[in-house]
Order: C-alpha cells, then sequence, then structure tokens
C-alpha cells in the first residue's frame, strides 16, 4: 500500500484525465447488494457441507466450510421436490433471496451467495453459535430486564429496519431469533425470512401466515400491515420476562381464540418483580392495531432507554473509528466495490464485533443506520460545531457509497476496517474470482458490467473507463497483477 499502480503510469491525483474520469464514475453507486448472487459453480466446489442445526418444511440447515478460506458459515438448503409446484413456477421462493439480499443491519443474518441445481436450493448464511432464543428461553424459564431489554433493543431495531423497507417478516419467534455465540453474549440476529413478504403501506395484506402464540390478531382476521410484527415482538417480550406465553390454550384452537379476544393478564404473582415501565411497554403493543405503537416508537419507549444497558465501547475505540471515518477517501469505483465486496463477504462475526457496538453507540434511534444528526453529535463532542458540520457533510460524501442519505451498516464497517486487513492475498483472490465469470483468468468490461450493474442501465463507456483505469498493457482486460496492484495504490 502507498504506490501508484504502475510506474509507467501516473496516479488519478495528479492526472487531470484521470481525475475527470474518476469524477465521471462517481456515479456508479455501489450497493452491497449486487454481491449477494447466484453462483455459477456447483455447491460442493465451493462448500464442505457439514451436520444439520435445524431443518423447515422443505428441506434443513448446515454448517458448512468454505473449501478455500475454511471459513464456516450456514446453508439453508430448499428440496424442490418438496416445494410445491407452484412456489417454483411462480418464483415465489425466490422472494426470501430477493428479500435477503437486501438487508444490511447488525441484527438481521447476513446472506453471503446462493446456488441451484436440478434438485436443491442453496443460500449461505452467517454462522450463529449461540442457537435458538427459544433454546435460552426453557434453559433460564425467564430473563432479567436488563437481558430481556437488550435482546428486545435489538429486534426492535432490526423490525423498525425491514418497515423502513416496505418489508414485512410475518413470523416473529424466538425460534427465528438467533444469539450470535455461545459464550453468553446477548447480540442477537434474526433469522427465516421465508414467509416476508415487501408491502404497501396503503393497501393491507390478506394472507394468513405465522405461528399459533404469536400470530397478530389481525392477522387471524383476515387484513394486516406491518404492525402484526410488532405484536409478536409484544409476545416474546412477554415470555422473556414471564416464562410463559400470553395467550394459552389446550388446543391451537383455544390459543387463537384468546389472541382475537386479547385475553391475557400481568396480574398475578409472575410480574410482582416487573418493573410497571416494562408492563407498560406490553400493554402498548398487545392491543388492537390502530392502537398498537410501531417498532420505532418501542424503541424510543423508557423501558428500552432505561433497562438495555450493555457494556459500551470504550473512548478509545470510539475515537480511532472517528479517526477513520474522518480519514476515508472513496477511490476508483471499481477499488470501492472490491472493498464493499471484502467487507460484506469476507470479514467475520469476530471481525466486527468491536465495530458493530461503535455503531450502535452511534445510532442513538437504534434504527440500523447513521444519519447526518447521529454523526454530528458524536463529532461536536470532540472537534467542535462549526468544524463537526464541515467534516460530517465530507463523510457523508465519501462514505455514503449506494446515496441513500445514511450510512449503512457495510458502509461504516468499509471505512472503519484497516485496509490492510481486507486486502489480503487471499482475499483479493476471492474479490477477483467475483468478477471473472468464466474463469478465463482476466476481467472485461461486461464482466465488470455484470457485477456492478445491479440492473441499471449505464452507457459502455461507464464500463470500459473502469477497465482503462487498471488496464497497464492495453490488452482492454485486467488480470490478476493488474487487480491486486490496483488495490494495493492509494487511488
Amino acid at each position: 500500500m502507498g504506490c501508484t499502480v504502475n510506474r509507467s503510469q501516473t496516479s488519478i491525483h495528479s492526472n487531470p484525465k484521470k481525475r475527470e474520469e474518476a469524477k465521471h464514475l462517481q456515479t456508479v453507486k455501489i450497493n452491497p447488494s449486487v454481491f449477494v448472487q447466484e453462483n455459477d459453480r456447483e455447491f460442493s466446489q465451493i462448500y464442505r457441507t457439514g451436520k444439520s442445526i435445524g431443518s423447515g418444511g422443505y428441506g434443513d440447515v448446515r454448517k458448512c466450510t468454505h473449501r478455500e478460506n475454511k471459513v464456516q458459515r450456514a446453508v439453508k438448503i430448499f428440496r424442490k421436490d418438496l416445494i410445491p409446484a407452484g412456489q417454483l413456477e411462480t418464483g415465489s421462493l425466490f422472494q426470501e433471496i430477493d428479500i435477503m439480499r437486501t438487508l444490511d443491519h447488525p441484527n438481521i443474518v447476513r446472506v453471503y451467495e446462493y446456488f441451484e441445481d436440478a434438485r436443491r436450493i442453496f443460500i449461505v448464511m452467517e454462522l450463529c453459535k449461540g442457537g435458538e432464543l427459544f433454546t435460552q428461553i426453557v434453559k433460564r424459564n425467564h430473563f432479567t430486564e436488563n437481558q430481556a431489554a437488550i435482546i428486545m433493543k435489538q429486534v426492535f431495531s432490526a423490525v423498525s429496519y425491514l418497515h423502513s423497507r416496505h418489508i414485512i417478516h410475518r413470523d416473529l419467534k424466538p425460534e427465528n431469533i438467533l444469539l450470535e455465540d455461545a459464550e453468553g453474549s446477548l447480540n442477537i440476529k434474526l433469522i427465516d425470512f421465508g414467509a416476508a413478504t415487501f408491502y404497501n403501506k396503503h393497501k393491507r395484506l390478506t394472507g394468513k401466515l405465522g405461528t399459533a402464540y404469536y400470530v397478530a390478531p389481525e392477522v387471524l382476521n383476515g387484513a394486516y400491515d406491518e404492525k402484526c410484527d410488532v405484536w409478536s415482538c409484544g409476545v416474546i417480550l412477554f415470555i422473556l420476562l414471564s416464562g410463559r406465553p400470553p395467550f394459552k390454550g389446550d388446543n391451537t384452537g383455544e390459543i387463537l381464540e384468546k389472541i382475537v379476544q386479547r385475553d391475557f393478564s400481568t396480574a398475578d404473582a409472575t410480574w410482582n418483580w416487573v418493573t410497571k415501565e416494562a408492563i407498560e411497554l406490553i400493554s402498548q403493543i398487545l392491543e388492537p392495531a390502530e392502537r398498537r405503537i410501531s417498532a420505532q416508537q418501542a424503541l424510543a419507549h423508557s423501558w428500552i432507554k432505561n433497562h438495555a444497558t450493555d457494556s459500551a465501547p470504550s473512548s478509545d475505540l470510539i475515537a480511532i473509528v472517528l479517526v477513520s471515518l474522518k480519514g476515508f477517501h472513496s477511490a476508483t469505483k471499481l477499488k470501492d466495490a472490491v472493498l464493499t465486496f471484502l467487507t460484506s463477504q469476507a470479514l467475520s462475526l469476530q471481525d466486527t464485533k468491536a465495530l458493530r457496538e461503535v455503531f450502535r453507540s452511534i445510532d442513538k434511534n437504534g434504527d440500523g443506520k447513521l444519519s447526518r444528526e447521529e454523526l454530528l453529535e458524536k463529532y461536536r463532542e470532540t472537534i467542535g460545531v462549526h468544524a463537526a458540520e464541515e467534516e460530517v457533510d465530507r463523510i457523508m460524501r465519501e462514505v455514503d457509497a449506494d446515496g441513500s442519505g445514511y450510512i449503512d451498516y457495510t458502509e461504516f464497517l468499509k471505512a472503519s476496517t484497516d485496509e490492510s486487513k481486507l486486502l489480503s492475498k487471499q482475499n483479493l483472490a476471492a474479490a477477483f474470482a467475483l468478477f471473472d465469470k468464466d474463469g478465463s483468468g482476466t476481467i472485461s468490461a461486461a464482466e465488470i458490467r455484470r457485477v456492478l450493474e445491479g440492473g441499471a442501465m449505464m452507457d459502455d463507456q461507464v464500463w470500459n473507463e473502469l477497465v482503462q483505469q487498471v488496464d497497464q498493457n492495453g490488452d482492454g482486460e485486467v488480470d490478476l497483477r493488474e487487480f491486486e496492484e490496483l488495490l494495493q495504490a492509494k487511488i
């Protein structure tokens, strides 16, 4: 790191023509979702399958290990012979992939890639080693208010994020909430988007999906919106604090009848140790949909604010991250794309653990993304009001790669992670393979376009310019050496 691309080539910063090309290419916005793609090779060529860690109606979930970098992940395997023909024909099964590839939140499981062969579909995801939250509920009987609030703050944050993107999960329950590790951490990941759907806020949904105990009454009545997810959150909170569900019965019919009637109580001795704030929050959630609070309002509730107290990141770590954000400069779009790919695909949960806590400390409203105002609040503490305004505006321009108006989680990680860690030989080879779709050993403008375009219609000149920035020998393509030198150059 530190040299230009080639001795015979001038860096972009000192070449007016290259500067203008780089400026033009800033119009190509890089979104991490473009890297969650169907892999052209067979699953077994890339991964070694391990033991089963879960099962579902259409297949199971297994551990798997990447054959090259030895990273452990989870793979959700769908057997096509178990899937109703209509779901395959209409493509509704692939909606789960379409939804999950758009998500970028610290409490939603990350998807890496997917595969399809004649008999199966594979979705490769983060591996969470702590197991289901449901298992911990059974073990502990109930959680302390502090523990429950820490968990629910993360759940509400994930749900609020989903709703801001017009997505309803529709099957929130402790079985679909995983703990990241088995070391006593309460960090969670929301999983299983098989019932999830995009929605129009002006149109109610009618499909009856969900699980008894957690399903909202309006879903049973046949017309609902995103608030059905909030109801499920309220049931989960009730169980975390009491160790039992709010709606009980001898059979499913009795349970569903009590849900429709909202027949529950927090008046028995089980609740004597629980604060009025917690009971108030539950009451505000287990209300009819028109009176029910939103996930974002739940995040702002005093019980969450007063009880979701976890160990905060050190001031030294926060200071390091703030300096990294100040020092981050977006590079050529190809380099920026590779860094985004490596951040979203190569970093492990352990790699990002400390940075995630800093992200949360800046994300004051808990919506899973950093606004200009939230960054301003942090920088004003260290560099003053006027300097903070100027600095944060520059950071937003440089770090907000997809132009959303916020710094998303992956964008934050990319700007905060040590580049030398991302740009290892192994990681660069993996990134090169992503672009080299035909396995020729070189990357063409067409291959770059295939990866980066993401469905947008761009002039061919944009993609040819990307290659010209890197192509040193003038053959119109980029080989691995040129690719590596580009990434090591400070451009």
